[in-house]
């Protein structure tokens, strides 16, 4: 939590959770989310577990649950999100089932089981070691892996030179990265995962692996 990317997503998120929470509740969560889940649960999540890492406000956790996953823990960087995550959960009846981690998925990897899925929603756009992050959660993957992540295309590069301008006006330390795409691609499948969901957005590629 001393890095200066975490220290960024703690300001950051302050007001992302609350504008996240309001879109959930009013059945508008982002699409690539509602992708993600809707692609998780074709594989069938009944009686598995699952490893949410930037859990945010905690959408999969809660969509997966619902849909018959036994249990979730949720590592998430930001306490505003966790703090908004909590109460929703609460709200839902489903806080006995998932396990919050505040932290640095990476500096505490060692400490995080397994689970049989393992998601990354809009995260690996969020930190600057890709190798890391990704191997790292991709070895934690029993059966399923599913990331939400920019395409590395020249006009989403160019839309995140932008944010990132903006982010430094503001003096936060916060910044967006849009990764290799072949890179990430390569690093999962080298951890024993193949491809079986792929779909994009304009900005956004929603994919599931499988062990």
């Amino acid at each position: 939590m001393e890095s200066c990317q975490c220290k960024g997503l703690e300001r950051e998120t302050k007001k992302w959770a609350f504008e996240d929470i309001a879109l959930y509740r009013k059945g508008e969560p982002a699409k690539t989310t509602s992708l993600l889940v809707n692609a998780l649960i074709a594989q069938d999540v009944h009686a598995l577990s699952l490893l949410d890492i930037g859990g945010g406000i905690g959408i999969v956790q809660l969509e997966l649950l619902s849909a018959g996953a036994i249990a979730a823990t949720s590592v998430e960087a930001s306490t505003a999100y966790i703090h908004v995550a909590r109460e929703e959960a609460a709200r839902a009846a489903k806080e006995h089932q998932i396990t919050y981690v505040h932290g640095d998925f990476v500096s505490l990897a060692d400490t995080i089981p397994e689970a049989d899925i393992v998601t990354l929603d809009r995260v690996i756009c969020c930190y600057d070691n890709v190798k890391a992050l990704v191997s790292l959660s991709a070895s934690k993957a029993r059966r399923l892996y599913g990331v939400v992540y920019p395409r590395s295309i020249w006009w989403v590069k160019i839309l995140l030179f932008f944010e990132n301008m903006g982010y430094w006006l503001r003096r936060s330390p916060f910044r967006a990265f849009v990764h290799s795409s072949e890179l990430v691609n390569q690093l999962i499948q080298d951890a024993g995962l193949t491809v079986v969901y792929h779909k994009h957005t304009l900005t956004w590629q929603v994919v599931v692996y499988q062990r």
